[in-house]
């Protein structure tokens, strides 16, 4: 006699949660502030990865840099550079919950049946005499594009600042999105500020 045994698994899927939760419609702005920043120096910006979208990103950066009234030069002092990244978001839970399940013989002839297992009662999965829901799949971690920046003192390579933007990435693929990432963070250097939502237009 031929069984099937057929499994449905519900997905249940929170909107976002964790920093950016709270900000699903815009940008999260973090930025710290390790020591002063010198003042009236020039500043460069450089990349890591010289992606087509990362020097669309760098010419920005340079445009908001010159719009906050700083001078950029590429030998000078403070270099600022940047990368992306697009992270996919991660899950938890799910799994069949089996009350039966079929495994072959030990024999390995080929003449005895396979065993059939009946989940009895079973603390993790759940048996006949306590039934558990799965419970499906939960999204703990949202999918997000993220830009983090760091100016660094060339003439000792010491950190003074960072800052990172994030935003979900549901709409992130719209560059006009990605690039008003950077204003946020330059309107910032120099600065400490902790989950502050910003509109993405």
């Amino acid at each position: 006699m031929h069984s099937s045994i057929l499994t449905a698994s519900a997905f249940v899927i929170s909107a976002f949660i964790g920093t950016s939760v709270a900000y699903a419609s815009g940008i999260t702005l973090n930025v710290v502030s390790y020591f002063d920043l010198p003042k009236n120096e020039p500043v460069t910006v450089e990349i890591f990865d010289d992606a087509k979208e990362n020097v669309v990103i760098k010419k920005r950066f340079e445009d908001e840099l010159r719009e906050q009234g700083y001078t950029l030069s590429p030998d000078a002092r403070l270099i600022l550079s940047f990368e992306t990244r697009d992270t996919s978001g991660k899950w938890s839970g799910g799994g069949p919950n089996r009350l039966i399940e079929m495994r072959n013989s030990e024999n390995h002839t080929g003449k005895d049946a396979p065993e059939v297992v009946v989940s009895i009662y079973n603390n993790q999965r759940g048996g006949v005499l306590n039934p558990k829901r799965d419970p499906g799949i939960t999204q703990v971690a949202p999918s997000e594009f993220r830009i983090d920046a760091s100016i660094e003192d060339r003439t000792n390579g010491r950190r003074l600042w960072q800052g990172w933007t994030i935003i979900p990435s549901v709409g992130a693929e719209d560059v006009s999105i990605r690039l008003s990432m950077v204003k946020p963070i330059v309107a910032n250097i120099g600065k400490t500020v902790r989950d502050q939502a910003v509109t993405s237009r």
